[in-house]
Parts: C-alpha cells; structure tokens; sequence
C-alpha cells in the first residue's frame, strides 16, 4: 500500500509542472496504467466451499501455493458459505456441485443473489446433462471438473476474474453447442409455426419419399398427406416439395 501511495504521490508532483490540458491526459492515461497493474498483479481471493475436509484442504493448500491466489475461508456446508462470502467478500466462492445437506446448485443461487459482485464456480466430479444446463440456467460463472489439473484450474480461476465464463471441459463445451444447435432449431419451427409432425414429413420427404411412402410410414392415405403438404408450402411460403425442403434445410428445421 506504501508503494501505491507513493507512486501516487509522485505522479501528482509532476502532473502540476504540466499544462491543464496536459495534466488531464496524464492524469487519465495514469489511472488507466495503474488500474490494470492492480487488477493483473492483486491476488484473487477465494472462499472454498466443500463438505469433503480432504478436498476442501487440498483445494486449499494448492491455491495457497500460488502467487496469485488467497484462500480467505473455508466452507463445510451451505450455511457457512453463506455467512463467509458476506463478511469476506472474496472475488470468487469455488462450490463443489455434490454437497450433501444442501445441493451446490441452490447454494449457488442464493450467493448470485445476496453476494452479486462475487463470481460463483462450481466444480463437479461429472458430465451430467441436467446439472450443467440448471447451473447455467441459474447464471454461475464457472463449470468446471475435478479432474481437472492444478494449472488448468488456475487458468480458469483467472479467466473468470476477468469476466469470462468458463467450462473447464471439453466434453461440456460439445452438451452446451449440441443443446444450442437443438434449442435454435426448435424456435425456428415454433417461429414458422410448424408441428413436430409437420418437421417430420419434410424429413421424409427430403428422403425422397413419395406421398404414399410417406403415407404407409405414418398410417394415412395419401390424400391426408398431400393436404398436410399444402399446408406446410403455406407456412414456408414456397409452392412444391423441393423449395420446401431447401427452406427447411436453410433454416436448419431438418
């Protein structure tokens, strides 16, 4: 702190030999320096949040190793972390996803609402689907795995301290894309009002399945096929099969 006071004081003697318009242009450019000096050289403080004391420690103590991280406190359970993260305030709570009295989805929750300013990770021992869509879902900063290496989740510590969103797998990176690609595929056909029916005879038809193929396939008579047909040329507002099928295509229905 004396180094920063100092640094401070001795920009401010020569900011006042220089013209106004000088001074504040140094005075900015200055400030602008030495906010990112702070920011890239102050050490990230974190709170640990674990019902496991082996993991929790070790978390601990490999952080602690480093220049660049604090571990401010500890956490055994959702309570605690409650507590901590409001008298700390660290610039991250790391939350293992599995805790057992209360789920590290719901402590996440409550700290992205009583403790906004912090960043919340949550670090899970798998690649299950439903509590990676529910932690974004919920808005956490960070989804990363346990196995991941020591310098890994230094890397991805610090990418969420400067404002990334991090998944520290590659696997969850592909669920995350893959569910982007359905959901967008989904409101493309609820935008051209389309049923999943209706996306499902463009597919056949895209085949090169004929009316009656198509017919046979879903149990209708080719009339009732050839009335859906029209009906989809409507919605897409094209006038035969082919330019149908490219429509969909297009907007990637199929």
């Amino acid at each position: 702190m004396e180094t920063k006071t100092l640094i401070s004081e001795k920009e401010n003697d020569m900011v006042e030999q220089e013209s106004p318009l000088q001074s504040s242009s140094l005075d900015r450019d200055y400030h602008s320096q030495m906010s990112h000096h702070l920011l890239r050289n102050a050490q990230i403080r974190i709170l640990v949040v674990a019902d496991h004391v082996i993991l929790r420690q070790g978390i601990h103590v490999m952080l602690n190793k480093e220049d660049d991280f604090e571990v401010v406190g500890e956490a055994g359970d959702g309570r605690g972390a409650l507590v901590l993260a409001a008298e700390l305030q660290p610039d991250i709570v790391l939350i293992d996803i599995t805790l057992e009295i209360a789920s590290g989805l719901d402590i996440a929750q409550q700290l992205l609402r009583s403790s906004p300013d912090t960043r919340i990770v949550l670090f899970a021992g798998s690649n299950d689907e439903k509590l990676l869509f529910e932690a974004l879902r919920i808005g956490v900063h960070g989804y990363l795995q346990k196995t991941l290496s020591i310098d890994d989740l230094r890397r991805a510590l610090h990418a969420v301290q400067y404002g990334e969103r991090v998944l520290g797998d590659s696997r969850a990176v592909t669920q995350v894309v893959t569910e982007f690609h359905r959901l967008t595929k989904e409101q493309n056909r609820l935008n051209r009002g389309l049923s999943t029916t209706e996306i499902n005879l463009i597919r056949l038809a895209s085949k090169g399945c004929t009316n009656k193929e198509i017919g046979k396939q879903l149990f209708w008579s080719e009339i009732q096929v050839k009335r859906k047909m029209q009906e989809i040329y409507r919605k897409l507002e094209v006038t035969d099969r082919a330019h149908a099928v490219g429509e969909a295509m297009r907007h990637g229905l199929i």
